[in-house]
């Protein structure tokens, strides 16, 4: 018996995800000739083989494998023609031409902290005053100024063809912000100075996209005139808008650590919670004659004028996808499967783009929508309150519960922490958030209105505090988050496995299924304590690319010796993107810091000792040159196995290394291109090797 036959449409979307996931593993480019081909052959086996297949209901297996073999090509297809680098007309293939590219402003500007960050499409390429029409996205970074702060979604600019490829990470384990950026097809970045672009003066934005972000403008300067203050205007206009511009580090500390960061993150909770408002509000449409139809249409037009609001953030435009599927389904008077509505959802956006798969907001809004259909009334069928609140807090929990089960494996994955407190978090946080939202909604809608709309920001104010010190409260609990916990995306799958058979146990009494899910508990369990153990006996140098600064970490089973100059200590952020990722997979858990600064104090920690500019670490020696008073460089007195030149030392390589005769240098990346071009040759003329940090990333030293 097929117990997935009630689910056509979710069977279905399986080998198509297959197929995009297999182009994103292999990168391989068939030709269209090969696609062709392949959907002639599915084409003529289906004319031949219908009558087989289809005519008999023990055959039906064989059209289930065609129609997966047809999906999975499609899959695959889909995916290789959405990778705009490959095509013959991409910008990237015309970098040798002298000329300017015309750019059209593609997303809203974002502000970083010394530019302003553009994405934009190259529409044409001016080469000796003709236009050629090319293709491609570039992220562009503009130098502050007045100028660069006027520009606008919809935009036309112009700049000189010249451009760089995003890099690939340069530290172990560190975030590939490369592949990121090419699942939205960009590939090249550029930075102009003042001056060296221009505006063409013409906006051409699309009428609905510029409209949305009007409104977003609007209802961001609605909320201001109310005087909410900094951190609350920030939680509201992220929690209502997605806008999360405003946010400083401490609020996202404080909202991560509670568990609560979802909250901020407009995305299916919130379209979840407008959707079943619009539901109950418009319920008395089902007594008349087509109200139900009347009611989808007005649910489905106000969900999308709120994806408005928010700009249609790609987050928001995912929900509203998901939701505008869910209240259709529910539309029609025949029973519909919430499984095949969510897989029709999830269909259409992987045919829009295939590579929204990759997203994380994609990922963990499908398994804790598809979690909580699943377990939610499994978990509130264990408990009954006749009392109203008990019953609703009892909702809520089995509602987290269950979206955490789901979400909690890949959050682990992908942030290495997990919110110990998430029941309590989300049985404060998810009524606040509904009021919050509710008194957003009012106060846009009645601030036209004086008195009215003054109390409507009054009470906006008092949710928006209410749940501010709650989160805060709760991430200052004793042990409110387990944080640095590394699992690889075998275990991840591995504790999904387990999940979904203890599911298939509990609720469908199959005691196989708790056997096996014990088996691949055990095999995911000694994966985890065969990495801990070998991560006990870590001992190694790892010299960090960090642009402009210098780290390096001297690992020791699961602490380290952090040396770093000042640029790192005032800019904890810089260490958490270039280092935190490696020290997790490695299982370090603290980091002793030690300034590069030179002091004639010896220091020993365990194994690693220093005096001045000698560093002893393990069987190591090493000498470290930055821009001390050195001014001659003492006897070493023993072998240097590793020179590490930092902060740009002027020190003559020729003397250094005919007084050290290190057997390495590693010139690290707070050097110049200048001074580590300069003691490359150095080192080239005195067949010492040489390791430059800055062109070819961290070096790792295994001591054992």
């Amino acid at each position: 018996m097929n117990h997935f036959a009630h689910i056509p449409l979710a069977r279905l979307v399986v080998p198509f995800t297959v197929g995009i996931i297999a182009y994103l593993s292999a990168r391989f480019h068939f030709s269209n000739l090969s696609f062709l081909t392949a959907y002639l052959v599915l084409g003529l086996l289906w004319l031949l083989g219908r009558e087989f297949f289809l005519g008999h209901y023990a055959r039906r297996w064989i059209f289930g494998t065609w129609a997966a073999v047809f999906l999975l090509v499609a899959g695959y297809h889909i995916a290789q023609n959405n990778h705009q680098l490959a095509r013959a007309d991409h910008f990237s293939h015309f970098l040798e031409e002298e000329g300017f590219l015309l750019l059209k402003v593609r997303e809203p500007v974002s502000e970083k902290a010394n530019s302003y960050q553009v994405i934009a499409r190259v529409k044409e390429m001016m080469v000796d005053g003709e236009a050629k029409k090319v293709s491609g996205r570039l992220m562009l970074y503009l130098q502050k100024d007045s100028l660069a702060a006027s520009v606008r979604y919809g935009d036309y600019l112009l700049i000189e063809n010249q451009f760089q490829e995003v890099g690939d990470p340069k530290n172990p384990g560190e975030f590939n912000y490369r592949r990121f950026l090419s699942y939205s097809n960009i590939f090249h970045q550029a930075y102009r100075a003042s001056g060296q672009w221009q505006p063409t003066g013409e906006n051409r934005g699309f009428f609905l996209i510029r409209w949305s972000l009007a409104l977003r403008h609007q209802a961001l300067k609605t909320f201001e005139e109310h005087h909410l203050s900094d951190r609350e205007f920030a939680v509201v206009s992220a929690l209502l808008l997605g806008f999360r511009e405003y946010l400083d580090e401490d609020l996202r500390r404080e909202f991560a650590g509670a568990g609560a960061m979802h909250i901020l993150c407009v995305s299916g909770l919130h379209v979840g919670i407008i959707f079943l408002v619009l539901k109950f509000l418009l319920s008395f449409l089902n007594k008349v004659p087509r109200g139900r139809i009347i009611q989808t249409v007005l649910v489905i037009l106000l969900i999308w004028f709120y994806a408005a609001i928010t700009g249609f953030s790609p987050s928001v435009l995912r929900a509203s996808t998901m939701f505008s599927f869910v209240s259709l389904g529910q539309s029609f008077r025949r029973t519909t499967n919430i499984y095949n509505t969510l897989a029709a959802s999830a269909f259409l956006l992987m045919i829009i783009d295939p590579y929204i798969i990759t997203r994380i907001g994609f990922q963990l809004s499908y398994l804790a929508v598809i979690s909580i259909v699943a377990l939610q009334p499994f978990f509130y069928q264990q408990l009954v309150f006749k009392n109203y609140l008990l019953d609703k807090a009892w909702a809520i929990l089995t509602v987290s519960l269950a979206a955490q089960l789901a979400t909690g494996p890949l959050s682990l994955f992908y942030f290495h922490q997990f919110p110990n407190y998430f029941l309590l978090t989300n049985l404060i946080v998810i009524p606040l958030a509904s009021l919050i939202i509710y008194s957003a909604l009012a106060t846009l809608v009645l601030t036209p209105i004086p008195f009215v709309g003054m109390i409507a920001g009054k009470v906006l104010f008092g949710f928006v505090y209410a749940l501010h010190q709650s989160v805060k409260f709760i991430e200052g609990l004793p042990y409110s988050t387990s944080t640095n916990v590394f699992i690889t995306l075998p275990e991840t799958l591995g504790v999904f496995v387990v999940l979904v058979f203890l599911s298939m146990f509990f609720i469908q009494q199959r005691p196989k299924a708790l056997r096996l899910a014990l088996g691949v508990f055990l095999l995911v369990s000694i994966s985890i304590s065969a990495r801990s153990i070998q991560n006990l006996q870590n001992e190694k140098m790892v010299v960090y690319h960090v642009n402009n600064a210098c780290a390096v970490d001297f690992v020791s089973g699961k602490e380290s010796v952090f040396l770093m100059c000042e640029t790192l200590q005032a800019d904890p952020r810089k260490v958490d993107f270039h280092i935190r990722e490696n020290r997790v997979r490695h299982g370090i858990r603290s980091a002793i810091p030690a300034s590069l600064s030179l002091t004639e104090e010896p220091v020993n920690n365990g194994n690693w000792y220093r005096r001045g500019p000698f560093v002893r670490f393990g069987y190591l020696n090493l000498f470290i040159l930055d821009q001390s008073s050195l001014r001659e460089i003492p006897e070493p007195g023993m072998p240097i196995h590793y020179l590490i030149v930092s902060q740009n030392s002027r020190f003559n390589p020729q003397h250094a290394l005919e007084a050290l005769q290190p057997q390495k240098v590693i010139v690290d990346a707070s050097n110049t291109f200048w001074n580590t071009r300069r003691w490359e040759e150095a080192c080239q003329e005195a067949g010492v090797e040489v390791w430059p940090v800055r062109t070819k990333g961290a070096y790792v030293a295994v001591l054992k």
